[in-house]
């Protein structure tokens, strides 16, 4: 108290808790195709985040998130641009780098929707050459405008390709780059491998006198001594195709324009080309449409009504094979067994369990866990807490990896150039540069490894969570729940031995005897 007036000290928000003073920030890259020109681009702009990070004092950076060979029309299959995601979700990031909106994403909604996302994370994207900044208040739409021009070219791009394409199905000159096995091109025309064809010959034999493609494939991979690969899928692929009588069915799939761009089985919304007589033919046209009547039938005999879903459907898998489990009726009880089982000869010996001894299973297993909650949830949490702090201090490691990526990028561009200028023979520059890719392909592994340890923090969140679960429960559960399975429980495995073993979420897995559960 000062003067009767009361002293109050302002104490300003600090990130996480922590008063940092330096602006976490990160990079993200991505090159198009993974040509070794593509590559020498992706090494380029991880040099460049690192050396334009380190000039700037008030900031630190946090980690450079690079794609290679990625395309940007699908978020989902772009890894480092999710991890991203999850770090500024997590409150690691408070500033984005990306060079363009186009290496940032091709598909204005998917744009939009990451960068409203970072910003509810409080994390801002600056876009270097398109000079837009997402802290700014009227960003957004010059956003939206940018991603909908990449995206519309990505569109136009698709239609130029799918145009041309059809147009030298028309006129006879397309070139299918996939080869049937039994044949080899010969300028660019379709010739007859002997040993290959006679060995399709053999499949056709085969189902021709009633045996299917499981048996088959098991003959062929007995009989035949091989490097192809025999699978069921390959069968029944091979029964299918056309080729092997000669003829060719062009357009089987296509791609429409909508995103993400990907291709689609044609079913009328395209056009399609059928060539009669395009390549020398293995088999007759006969056997073949033989063969195509036989699967007919087949597919009608075995095709039941709409299969029933029970609440364990999906969600049972066998400990041996990996099947999932099918439901089955026996004597007007549900029951469950590996559905690997009867569908090959190798069959699976994993025994069936019924549905209600499962959620019998279920209640014995959630007692047990509360019962040892202290030294099973809580223990794990502290051992990952502990791992994590332990992690975080690697950091150093993979900045030291980095260093050495970028070192042997240069090397690898200072051959090149002594390679072009012929100072360095190309046995020499082959042998070389083979070992620089070696040893980056070996850093990135490492490098990699190091960061998804990190994921011990979504483990420990997914413990919580379970524990929060848990503990709405008092004392012990009489009756299963399916909402409290569907929040703790990943999936179930089945054992050899007819056990069941529960994955919790976070990966934790909790192994429950037939015996104990049927006292229990």
């Amino acid at each position: 108290m000062e003067n009767g007036r009361k002293t109050v000290q302002v104490i300003n928000a600090s990130k996480n808790g922590y008063a940092f003073d330096k602006l976490c920030v990160a990079a993200y890259c991505r090159v198009s195709t993974s040509s070794e020109d593509q590559l020498n681009s992706f090494f380029a702009q991880m040099q460049y985040y690192n050396d334009f990070i380190r000039e700037n004092e008030g900031m630190v950076l946090v980690d450079i998130y690079a794609d290679e060979g990625i395309t940007g029309t699908v978020v989902e299959k772009r890894d480092e641009f999710k991890r991203m995601m999850n770090d500024a979700k997590n409150g690691k990031i408070d500033r984005i780098f990306v060079k363009s909106v186009q290496r940032f994403a091709r598909n204005s909604l998917e744009c939009i929707e990451a960068i409203r996302e970072l910003a509810s994370y409080g994390t801002s994207v600056y876009f270097e050459n398109d000079k837009i900044d997402t802290a700014g208040m009227n960003s957004e739409m010059m956003l939206y405008v940018k991603s909908a021009f990449a995206q519309s070219e990505s569109l136009s791009h698709s239609r130029r390709m799918k145009l041309a394409t059809k147009m030298k199905m028309e006129n006879g000159t397309y070139y299918n780059a996939v080869v049937p096995y039994g044949y080899k091109t010969v300028n660019r025309e379709l010739v007859i491998v002997p040993e290959e064809a006679e060995k399709v010959r053999t499949v056709f034999r085969l189902y021709c006198s009633g045996v299917g493609p499981v048996a088959i494939t098991k003959y062929m991979k007995q009989h035949e001594t091989t490097d192809f690969v025999w699978t069921i899928g390959r069968i029944r692929w091979m029964l299918g195709n056309e080729r092997y009588m000669g003829d060719a069915m062009l357009g089987k799939t296509y791609t429409p324009e909508k995103f993400p761009l990907h291709s689609a089985m044609n079913k009328g919304q395209s056009d399609r080309f059928f060539w009669e007589s395009a390549n020398v033919p293995i088999i007759s046209k006969e056997e073949f449409e033989n063969v195509q009547k036989i699967m007919a039938s087949r597919c009608g005999q075995f095709r039941g009504g709409d299969k029933k879903e029970y609440f364990f459907s999906g969600k049972i898998h066998c400990r041996k094979c990996g099947w999932a489990y099918r439901s089955l009726m026996h004597g007007g009880e549900l029951s469950w067994k590996c559905s690997h089982k009867g569908h090959s000869l190798d069959v699976c010996v994993s025994p069936p369990v019924k549905d209600r001894e499962m959620r019998k299973a279920f209640v014995c297993m959630v007692n047990r866990l509360k019962k040892n909650e202290k030294f099973i949830l809580d223990e794990m949490i502290q051992q990952l807490q502990q791992l994590r702090i332990r992690i975080t201090s690697g950091e150093d490691a993979i900045a030291t990896i980095d260093g050495e990526i970028m070192t042997l990028s240069t090397q690898s561009k200072s051959y090149a150039g002594l390679y072009a200028n012929g100072v360095m023979d190309e046995a020499i520059f082959l042998e070389k540069t083979d070992k620089i890719k070696k040893k980056i392909t070996e850093l990135r592994s490492r490098r990699l490894k190091l960061l998804r340890e990190d994921e011990n923090e979504k483990c420990i969140e997914e413990f919580r969570m379970i524990k929060r679960a848990l503990d709405e429960y008092d004392g012990i559960i009489e009756e299963f729940s399916e909402d409290l399975f569907d929040r703790i429980v990943e999936c179930v495995i089945g054992e050899q031995n007819g056990d069941i073993c529960f994955r919790l979420k976070g990966g934790l897995e909790l192994p429950i005897g037939r015996v104990i559960w049927r006292i229990a």
